[in-house]
């Protein structure tokens, strides 16, 4: 019995992972395009990536999912990169019914991407 509801948590966590990857890849495109033509610089717009992260999630496979963090920094590389942070609370199935256990199991997923530059 606890076997569903453990499946069921496990799928719901692979794509609240899927969804972070994907807004983290989406939030790429917050490139300030103003930045790189005057300096040469590659820079990401935190508002615009905010949004991008936001539209995403709400038009993903999980939109009731928070976003929890958007995080724009550098890799140990020095290259750009974006991590977005999404939780999720999973309406267990059998668990409650039993004495003890809780209703919501939360889960929290992370995902990174990175700007790799071409030569």
């Amino acid at each position: 019995a606890l076997a569903v509801d453990i499946t069921l948590v496990e799928v719901r966590a692979r794509e609240l992972r899927a969804v972070a990857a994907s807004a983290a890849d989406d939030a790429l495109g917050g490139l300030d395009v103003g930045a790189l033509r005057d300096a040469g610089e590659l820079v990401l717009d935190p508002g615009s990536v905010d949004r991008i992260v936001r539209e995403t999630v709400a038009a993903g496979p999980v939109p009731e999912a928070a976003v929890v963090a958007v995080d724009i920094g550098r890799d140990t590389s020095g290259r750009l990169e974006t991590e977005v942070t999404l939780r999720l609370d999973v309406a267990l199935v059998l668990a409650p019914a039993l004495p003890g256990r809780r209703p919501v199991v939360t889960v929290t997923r992370s995902a990174t991407a990175v700007v790799i530059e071409s030569p």
